[in-house]
């Protein structure tokens, strides 16, 4: 056995014997050529090794997203934060201007919400929320809201077509040009 592939295991196992949750993709990558070698210790390991108990964040997460509840908002809520602290929290952790304000509420909004991927959302979005709702940055970015459910259709008897409003009477809506903001919530840019 290799034996940076044998210290990366001992590292990986230690953490996860001591309750954490070593993230084993970082250590696959750190592991290079030996990565294989080491994925296959890790899932002998995990095989073997009994399972954590799950700590507070987890189990709240958990419960809200098998009650329907988005697990953001849920753990939001737990923790006594408004919305407005959390988007204040983001702005001074990512460094952003007070300018962005809305645009980051918007943003956090979505993502609460379960409107907005995680998957796009930068990891320091994550860290950012971890600190401030105290919980891990990976666990807040595994956990996804619910898809709604779908809404059943109705249907409206008109009894003529109804027009839709000219053009020149809807409101005009500003184009929002992307910035850091969009990168940090949405991922690379518009092409």
């Amino acid at each position: 056995m290799n034996s940076d592939v044998s210290r990366l295991f001992d590292e990986y196992a230690v953490r996860y014997s001591r309750g954490e949750r070593p993230d084993a993709r970082a250590y696959l990558e750190r592991a290079g050529a030996g990565a294989g070698e080491l994925a296959g210790l890790i899932d002998a390991f995990l095989t073997r090794a009994p399972a954590p108990e799950p700590d507070e964040n987890t189990v709240a997460l958990m419960q809200a997203w098998a009650a329907g509840e988005p697990p953001l908002l849920a753990l939001r809520v737990r923790r006594g934060l408004r919305r407005e602290a959390v988007v204040d929290a983001l702005l001074a952790a990512l460094g952003l201007a007070p300018e962005k304000r809305a645009k980051v509420a918007r943003y956090y909004h979505e993502l609460e919400s379960g409107l907005l991927d995680p998957a796009a959302v930068s990891r320091s979005v994550f860290e950012a929320l971890g600190e401030t709702l105290r919980a891990r940055a990976a666990d807040l970015q595994s956990w996804r809201a619910r898809p709604p459910e779908p809404a059943a259709a109705a249907f409206l008897r008109a009894p003529e077509p109804v027009a839709a409003p000219p053009a020149a009477l809807a409101p005009a809506q500003p184009e929002e040009e992307w910035d850091e903001v969009d990168e940090l919530f949405r991922g690379a840019g518009p092409t």
